[in-house]
Order: structure tokens, then sequence, then C-alpha cells
């Protein structure tokens, strides 16, 4: 298994390259962080005594680099002319007088202290050689659950943590929690639903082999190709078995029909194989495209899915296709089959369906224009959306956590700028030094959801208002002068505390350290694409913006052209396919019409309910033309079986009584296979799961209606065409 941020992206992705480097040079961005708050505020015994014996601890932890607190935060002090640069308390003497200093300092003013001194963090650095290790993410965490746990008891303080190694590790424990949850419960699901449907050991067997041999399959195809498990494809169990079960539905069921119409045993296997072949073919290929198309995309989680399910398409059709009649044909003729007659309104005597349509035909058209309409102008309110901590339930103790930061403390969202003064030691010149405060000024004020900003820049303006308190510059014009402030702020560190993390060795580069509210991710690409532009046109130095906030920011374009590259490959390939077979222009685009509407109007009602587009719902769109179709597809090949020996009343009638109970029946199973996923606390899969359980019944009520009336209508107009 693996879950770091690492597996959003291909290895050789120039995304991944360029937060390499940024890591190499300035130790990466891995922190934990800790926040708890004490209405009474923090400047009092208890919180400072929690503080001074907290942070020492979580230093020790394996992994852990260092911890910045407000207790050892490096305090500089000016004696006799000597420079000191000490914890900030050591002991819980003088709060007061420390609290005041506190809030006015800008340093550790919205980050380590809120402005109403109640709340504070520790910031807990791992390694960074250990710190994209998702196994290292996952120990560091439990170690802190279990120290805070017994601090929590000691002080009934409640901590909260975040931080981009608490995404990742949130990330594995919620996939162990869902594979745990979702692969039992779905084999229940569906082996209760199964009996309850058919009432036969037969109705559950059949179904069952075929899901625990494909599963089988392609589980061991995934091994043999060296995936490794992540988010998405721990969901394989629930995919394969609402794609097996659609396959295997429709041959069993037709088995049944022709079973009560007294066929013999041989002869009702051959017809149910006979009349299902083709479809259950062409439905097992336009799910394999669908998801096929899913490999396309630059997310690796959701590539590997596309893959895996693809295989699954095709090795279940196999399946279906012989393991399925070969059990059916050890049954001998006596063999007496139960029928399914779940739907009532599909076996009302002296009712016609067909007619039903032909007599409405022009007010379901009507109705149906009419309400693609309205839902269609919910398109206008859909965001695309990917940020990491929206992957995660609002109850999610990593979501929480964040936004309790966010709340009391400063901006969950963590950006790092470095910015490139175009040579060697030159982040020492006064002239890069005052474009660094010029971009920060323009930054708050550009966006006002950047609560907090920090630099060697601070340090040296520090050093300049300690040292040189009349000096009437808070920014010295001498560059050897702020080379010897850094010198002496560097000499008078405690050991581990360096600033190697703020410039690169040749004093080149310089990182800037942002906290920025949540947002939208387009919002989060526009502040990105508005400081590099800042740097290019204002200065004559150039910045990047690094961090892995900005790693799930850039993901954005892949979601959407993951989405928009799966529906419009699977609609060619499938208009394609239906061309080629039915060879009917006409016919086509009725088809096409009946699979895209329900795109549209799911994506209207995502629109309405304010779900964004996010990675589990561009999965949805090729879930939702792969499977949908698969109806059209059974409804198609029956209406052309038919049709040119029956009238068209007749010909509807034929459909509902050999497929509409099936077309019913698989849309109803697919869609409680599908729900297995609302009860995951990873959103990207709630979101697919509502996504997809929409636009598969909108599917089915289109094709078992709307398009019935359109063909009805069409017919007419040959008839009037014809006399």
């Amino acid at each position: 298994y693996e879950g770091s941020y690492r597996i959003w992206f291909d290895k050789n992705s120039k995304v991944m390259k360029e937060y390499d480097a940024f890591r190499s040079t300035f130790s990466g961005d891995d922190f934990f962080i800790v926040a708890f708050e004490d209405e009474e505020g923090i400047f009092r015994e208890k919180p400072i005594k929690l503080l001074l014996e907290l942070t020492p601890i979580l230093e020790q932890i394996k992994g852990v680099s260092r911890v910045n607190s407000l207790t050892n935060y490096q305090e500089i002090r000016v004696e006799d002319e000597d420079v000191y640069v000490d914890d900030f308390i050591v002991d819980t003497t003088h709060l007061q007088e420390k609290r005041a200093l506190a809030i006015k300092d800008k340093l550790i003013l919205h980050q380590l202290i809120s402005d109403d001194a109640k709340t504070t963090m520790l910031a807990i650095k791992l390694s960074n050689s250990l710190g994209s290790n998702e196994e290292v993410n996952i120990y560091v965490m439990k170690e802190l659950e279990k120290v805070l746990e017994k601090f929590t008891q000691k002080s009934g303080y409640i901590f909260h943590i975040s931080g981009a190694p608490a995404i990742t590790a949130s990330l594995v424990s919620i996939s162990q929690h869902d594979v745990a949850m979702l692969l039992p419960f779905a084999v229940m699901l569906t082996t209760l639903f199964l009996f309850l449907l058919f009432r036969s050991s037969m109705g559950v067997l059949i179904p069952s082999i075929i899901i625990m041999f494909t599963f089988l399959l392609v589980l061991s195809m995934q091994i043999l190709l060296g995936y490794k498990l992540n988010n998405f494809t721990i969901n394989i169990p629930p995919f394969v078995t609402a794609i097996a079960i659609a396959d295997s539905m429709h041959l069993y069921l037709a088995y049944i029909y022709y079973k009560r119409a007294e066929y013999l045993n041989k002869e009702a296997v051959y017809l149910a194989l006979k009349t299902n072949l083709t479809p259950i073919a062409l439905t097992s290929f336009t799910t394999a495209v669908g998801f096929a198309s899913l490999s396309f995309s630059e997310i690796e989680p959701i590539s590997t899915l596309g893959i895996a399910i693809t295989s699954a398409a095709l090795i279940a059709f196999v399946l279906t296709v012989t393991i399925a009649p070969s059990i059916l044909l050890l049954l001998n003729d006596s063999y007496k089959v139960k029928k399914v007659t779940i739907f009532k309104l599909l076996h009302v005597e002296n009712f016609s369906y067909g007619a039903f349509i032909q007599k409405y035909d022009k007010k379901i058209v009507t109705l149906f224009s009419l309400f693609l309409f309205i839902v269609a102008f919910g398109l206008y309110f859909v965001n695309v959306d990917s940020n990491s901590i929206k992957f995660f339930s609002k109850d999610s103790s990593v979501r929480v956590a964040s936004e309790f930061v966010e709340k009391k403390l400063t901006g969950a969202m963590v950006y790092e700028v470095i910015i490139d003064s175009q040579k060697k030691d030159a982040i020492k010149e006064p002239e890069f030094l005052r474009s660094v405060i010029k971009f920060e000024e323009a930054l708050y004020e550009k966006y006002p959801r950047v609560t907090f900003s920090t630099s060697i820049k601070d340090i040296i303006l520090r050093m300049q208002e300690k040292l040189n308190p009349d000096s009437n510059e808070t920014l010295p014009d001498d560059k050897n002068l702020i080379g010897q402030y850094l010198l002496l702020y560097s000499m008078s560190l405690a050991q581990g505390m360096e600033i190697s993390d703020k410039i690169d060795t040749y004093e080149q580069k310089l990182r800037l350290s942002i906290n920025s509210k949540l947002v939208e991710t387009s919002k989060d690409l526009e502040m990105i694409a508005w400081i590099k532009m800042w740097w290019k046109n204002e200065t004559q130095y150039s910045a990047d913006v690094q961090g892995q906030s900005v790693i799930f920011a850039f993901m954005q374009k892949s979601v959407t052209d993951t989405l928009l590259v799966s529906i419009v490959f699977t609609l060619i390939i499938v208009a394609l396919a239906m061309l080629i077979i039915f060879r009917d222009v006409n016919m086509l685009a009725l088809f096409m019409l009946a699979n895209i509407a329900p795109i549209v109007l799911v994506a209207g009602v995502m629109g309405y309910l304010h779900i964004d587009i996010d990675i589990g719902v561009a999965i949805s769109a090729a879930v939702i033309l792969g499977i949908a179709v698969d109806d059209s597809i059974h409804f198609f090949s029956k209406y052309y079986e038919v049709i040119e020996k029956k009238s068209f009343e007749e010909s509807i009638n034929y459909i509902i009584s050999h497929s509409g109970e099936a077309m019913i029946l698989t849309t109803l199973i697919l869609s409680l296979t599908f729900a297995l996923f609302g009860i995951s606390s990873f959103m990207p899969n709630v979101h697919f799961s509502i996504v997809t359980i929409v636009a598969l019944n909108i599917a089915l009520l289109l094709d078992l209606v709307l398009l019935p009336a359109l063909l009805s209508l069409s017919n007419k107009r040959k008839y009037n065409n014809a006399q």
C-alpha cells in the first residue's frame, strides 16, 4: 500500500521534480501541527508548564528533527552590546510580560500564538530524509497521539493534530478502515440482495463465482504489474461486484424467462446466451472503454484504477459467457426456477407500456426537455477543487484540526515562495530585501486571506531593531552589516536551530513561508500565478511557489483533463462501435443523447448541491458513460431484434418484458454497491458515490421513458413521410 502525496503524480512529473529540488535545498515542509486552546489564556502557569514539558518529549520521537513552540522560540536580546538568542520562556515567571511581548511580535503572532493569546501551537518538523516516507508519517502520528492522550488526561486540553504529514497518515488510516468495512459489507449486501431477489442458491452462486474469480485475477494482475494499493484501488472489490453482477444479471434473468416458458434446460441456456451474448459483449466493451479512458490520467491512483477495472470488465465478460452457462448446463430439465416479479408495474395485465409511450410521447419529450433545461442551469454553480483538506469528511480529525487552526490561529494552507536573487550571496543586498518587504505588503493587500508570512528578512529587521534602536532605517543599507547580523544570529542559536532551511548554501535563494486560509484550488492557482508574475514584472528577480499545498493545487488541471479526456474518449469509441454495429446514424443520435444527457443533468445537480468537481467526480464521468450506456445497448439490441417483425407498441413491450426488469435490477444493484462509497471518510469517494448513483438512475429513466418516446415520435414522422 502507498498513500503519500507522491502517489498523485507520476515519478517523472515536472511538479514532483521541482518539489524534490525544493526539499533538497530547504529541508522540505513536513511539519505536524499540534494546537490547543486555553480559554483563560496561554500565559498562565498550567499551559506554560505543559509546553515546557511537552516540547522536549516530542523532540525525542524517532523521525522528528526539531519542535518549534512558544517556549523555545528564539528571542533576540541585546545586553551590554552582546547579542543573545535564547528560548523565549524557560519557566513560569514574568508570564504577563512575556504575553505583552508575544502579541506584538510579528515573528510569532498568528503562528505560535493567537492575537487573543488563548491558542498556541507546536510545529513538529520531520527529518528531511524521512519526511516523505508515509511509514514515518504514520509512526510519528501514532506516537503523537499516544503522548497527547496522556497530556489530555493530565490537563484536560483537546489537542488538534494537522499538517501535511497528518494528511498522509490520515489518508492511509481511512483507506485501511474503508477496505476493512467496505469489502465484507459489499459481500454481505450483495449476497443478501441476490438471495431476496432470486430466492435460490443458483441466483447467488453464479454471480458470486464470477465476482470472486474476477477479483482474484484482477488483484493478481495488479501485483504482477508492480502496482500497489492506494486510496482508489482499494475500492476494486465494489467495482468488480458491480460489473460482474451487471453481466450475469441479464444472462440469468433471460435463463429464468426461457425456463418458465417451458424450454428444456439446454435450450433455455442456449437462448439466454444467444439473445444476450452481443449486448453483454457490447456493454463489457463500453465499460472497459470508459475505465480505460482513466488510464490516460496524470493522477496515478486514477490511472491504476482505470487499468484494473478495464481488465475486470473484460475478465467478467469472459467468465459470464463461459462459467455461468457451464454451471447452468449441469442442471437437469426438472430444475424449477422462481419468477422474479418484484416490479409489478411491468407485469400488470391489460397494460401496454408501448401504447402508453405512443399516447404520451410528445408530453414526455416536452417534460424531459423542461427538466433538462432547469437542472442543467446548475452547471453555472459548478467549481473544480482538489484541496487536500477537503479530501476528508467534516468530522474527520485532520479536517477538524485544520479548521480549528484556521479559526483560532492562522491559515491552514502553507505555501513556500522561493525567491531567486539571480546571483550568489545576493540575498544580503538591501535592494533585494526591500523587494521582499514590498512584495509582502502587496501580497497582504491583494489577498487578505493570507494570515502570516516569515523569512530570514524578519530576523535581519529584528537584529537592526535590537542593535541599532536609534536608527531611522528598519533595514540596514550596508550588505556587510546584514551579513554580520546573520552571522551573529547563527552563532547564537542552539544546536539544531540553524537557518539552513531559510536560505540556500550559495545565499542566492530565500525561502518565504506563507500561511493562507482554505479556499478553492482555482483561487490558490490564481495566487500562485500572481506571485510569480509580481516578481517577474516588479523586480529583476524571480520567484517560484512550492510546498505540498501547491502540489494538490496543481492537481486541478489533471482533474479537469481526466474529466474531459474520459468523456470525449469514451463517447467517440462508443459512438463508433454503435455506428459499426447498428449502422444507423439517426439511431446513433438518439443513443448519444440518452447517454450525454445524464452527464449534463448530474453536473447540474452537483451545482445545486454545491459538490465541487474533484478526483472522485473525475472518475465518475468514465463510470457513468462506461456503465450507463449498458442499458441503452440492451434497449437498442432488443429493439433492432424485433422492430422489423413487430409493431412499435409490441416492440417496446418486448424490450420491457425481456430487458426492462434486468435494466432496473442492475441499476438498483449498482446503486447499492456504489452507495457503499458514501460511508467513507475520503470525500472523493463520497462525491463519486453521490454523482454516480444519481447519474445511473437518471440514465435508466431516460432509457426507459425518454428514449422510447423519442423513438415513437421518430416512427410517427417516418410513417407520415411515407404516406
